[in-house]
C-alpha cells in the first residue's frame, strides 16, 4: 500500500510585502511552514502566483505596486491584501490589478492569511460583505452609465492614456506631474480637457471608461 504522508501537494509561489521588516518576516514565517506554499524573494515576482499586501493605509504608490505586479505576471498573479480601510474607488482600481481578497487588519491573524493565499490561488476570494455589496453595486453603476450614455473608445494622446493610467493607480494631480515631469497645471489641463471631450463626470468615471474600453 502507497504512503501517502510522502504525497506531493501542489505548491504555490508566493511573495510577502509589508509596511515594517518585522510584520513581513513575521508573515512570511508563518506562511512559509506551509508545504503548499514556497515563498520567493520580492525580485522573483514574476514566477510567484499570489502576493501578499500587509499595509495600514492604502495609497497610490501601494496601487501602483499592485498595478507592476499584475504587469509584470501577465495579470496571472492574485493579491491578497491586508489594511485598515480601503475606499470605494481604490477598491475597484484594486480588483482591477488582481486583488482576489480584502482582510481587515485589526481582524486578521496569520491563519486567516494563509486560509486566504490558498483560496486565491484556488481562484476564490474573501471580502467583507459590505466591501462586496459596495463593489457591485459601483460595477452595476458603470454598466447603466455605459448604456445610458452608449460611449465608445476614442483616440486619445499618449500624454492623457498616461494620465489616465496614473488617475487609475490612484496618483493624485501633484504625484502625476512629479511623475511625468510637467506642471500641476498641465496635468489638471489635461484631465479637465480628456474628461470634457468623453462626456464624463468626474476622473472616476474617466478612470472607469479607460478601462472599460480597453483605453488603458
Amino acid at each position: 500500500m502507497p504512503d501517502h504522508t510522502d504525497e506531493v501537494r501542489p505548491v504555490l509561489g508566493l511573495v510577502v510585502q509589508a509596511d515594517d521588516h518585522l510584520t513581513q518576516e513575521g508573515t512570511a514565517a508563518f506562511l512559509d511552514a506551509d508545504d503548499r506554499v514556497k515563498l520567493l524573494r520580492a525580485d522573483e515576482l514574476a514566477d510567484a502566483d499570489v502576493l501578499v499586501v500587509l499595509t495600514t493605509e492604502v495609497t497610490g504608490e501601494m496601487l501602483s505596486m499592485m498595478s507592476r505586479a499584475s504587469h509584470t505576471t501577465g495579470g496571472r498573479i492574485r493579491i491578497v491584501l491586508v489594511a485598515d480601510h480601503i475606499s470605494e474607488q481604490q477598491l475597484a482600481l484594486a480588483v482591477h490589478h488582481g486583488l482576489a481578497s480584502f482582510l481587515v487588519r485589526s481582524y486578521t491573524a496569520f491563519r486567516h492569511i494563509a486560509a486566504a493565499v490558498l483560496e486565491a490561488h484556488q481562484g476564490r476570494s474573501m471580502v467583507p460583505p459590505a466591501l462586496l455589496g459596495m463593489l457591485l453595486d459601483r460595477m452595476r453603476t458603470m454598466q447603466r452609465d455605459e448604456a445610458a450614455t452608449g460611449l465608445l473608445p476614442v483616440q486619445l494622446s499618449q500624454r492623457e492614456i498616461e494620465v489616465l493610467r496614473l488617475l487609475a493607480e490612484g496618483l493624485d494631480t501633484v504625484e502625476i506631474a512629479n511623475n511625468l515631469s510637467y506642471s500641476e497645471r498641465l496635468i489638471k489641463s489635461v484631465i479637465q480637457s480628456t474628461i470634457k471631450r468623453l462626456g464624463l463626470r468626474n476622473r472616476t468615471h474617466a478612470v472607469a471608461f479607460a478601462i472599460r474600453t480597453g483605453i488603458l
